[in-house]
């Protein structure tokens, strides 16, 4: 691209807001679909039942609610549904969960800030119809854009959330007792789920993983070791969608902390968008080197931060910012393949963690370490850490 000299400050001003809205998380979606050349690589497997449920939760000695999007495996037919906006997706809502095919994994996905528990609809309800018991919280974010039950709001303080997105940029992990609110209310989804009188017979417990978009990715991290009093050891996987916040927020020593299998996801065109003092790619690259295998880094051909989740307002400029369905098709194929090997225990889709795509600039992967099994000196073998890690 070839850029005006005269034009060049404007565009630099653009950047420099571009990055800091970058941490929202809630403006883009392209609508479900499959690869036109090979057809879709995560075949749904069961119809999909959408409902949202209202958790009470205690927060610093105080009675909460939380808005929780939820989406599972169910025998009655889906039919198109609207989520707000241009999102749309097929669901069957307030359906009864399909027991006899469960227990089935859990993942509890953390969107960014100011968005909502809908955030990433384009992943979230793809993988239930795989088979996964999928929960979204409405976190308590100081300000929010869109609610799971209302879509996109329309009276939002659009200057106080730019100057908090500003604030939460420019923190540092001295600063993150000011967010650990998310960390407390996705370990209370965690409780609450395993005990709700409608999930709590079809959630496997012993297979529970944890994601999160842009600063749910700090949400996601938060459980997963790097702060020892939240460590949450039900957690098997941690799944992250482009967060800045995840490296930020964490010093080295504290991600490093972090010893279950890990999948990062970055754009392309935001890898030079700064977060801070550091771009986007040298974050990710600190959360990807410090983490323990199985660990992998994706970055996807052409895709911005909001190629990870859906937009709930249709103009030209959420349009312009949005990620093509080649994109959300590699997102989700990759994700899903991630979810199944590591925490599903599922080796149909793993052959997908064994090669890169023409989609993805950049791929990198660390399959776990073998280690001796503890055997009678008769049977000496060796296995894959966990059992699970084949490769």
């Amino acid at each position: 691209m070839i850029i005006n000299p005269e034009n060049r400050n404007s565009l630099s001003t653009l950047a420099r807001r571009l990055c800091v809205f970058f941490i929202l998380g809630c403006l883009s979606f392209s609508a479900m679909g499959s690869n036109a050349k090979d057809g879709p690589a995560t075949p749904p497997t069961f119809n999909v039942g959408y409902r949202v449920l209202d958790l009470e939760y205690k927060q610093d000695g105080r009675e909460k609610v939380l808005a929780v999007a939820v989406w599972y495996p169910t025998a009655a037919p889906s039919k198109p549904h609207n989520y707000g906006g241009p999102t749309e997706g097929k669901v069957a809502v307030d359906a009864v969960p399909l027991a006899t095919s469960g227990p089935y994994p859990m993942l509890v996905f953390s969107h960014g800030y100011s968005g909502s528990g809908i955030g990433s609809v384009f992943f979230t309800e793809a993988l239930a119809a795989r088979g996964w018991i999928v929960v979204a919280p409405d976190h308590h974010d100081k300000h929010s854009a869109v609610r799971i039950r209302s879509g996109q709001l329309g009276n939002f303080d659009r200057k106080g959330l730019w100057q908090h997105a500003q604030e939460i940029v420019a923190s540092g992990p001295e600063d993150r007792d000011k967010y650990l609110y998310r960390m407390d209310e996705m370990r209370s989804v965690i409780d609450r789920m395993i005990v709700s009188e409608a999930f709590r017979d079809v959630i496997d417990g012993s297979r529970i993983a944890v994601g999160g978009h842009s600063l749910g990715g700090y949400t996601a991290l938060g459980l997963c070791g790097t702060i020892k009093e939240r460590h949450d050891s039900r957690i098997k996987a941690v799944l992250l969608f482009s967060t800045g916040a995840g490296g930020y927020l964490f010093t080295k020593d504290e991600i490093a902390a972090v010893r279950i299998p890990s999948m990062l996801l970055m754009g392309e065109r935001e890898r030079d968008q700064l977060r801070g003092a550091q771009t986007m790619l040298q974050l990710e690259e600190k959360i990807y080197r410090e983490v323990s295998p199985p660990k992998y880094l994706l970055e996807v051909k052409g895709a911005s931060h909001f190629s990870f989740n859906n937009r709930f307002a249709d103009n030209p400029r959420t349009r312009l910012l949005s990620g093509t369905e080649e994109q959300f098709e590699v997102i989700r194929r990759y994700s899903i393949a991630f979810l199944e090997t590591y925490v599903a225990g599922k080796k149909d889709s793993d052959h997908v963690l064994e090669q890169g795509d023409a989609l993805l600039t950049r791929y990198l992967s660390e399959p776990a370490p073998y280690v001796p099994k503890q055997t009678p000196a008769s049977h000496k073998t060796a296995e894959p850490a966990g059992g699970l890690y084949r490769r």
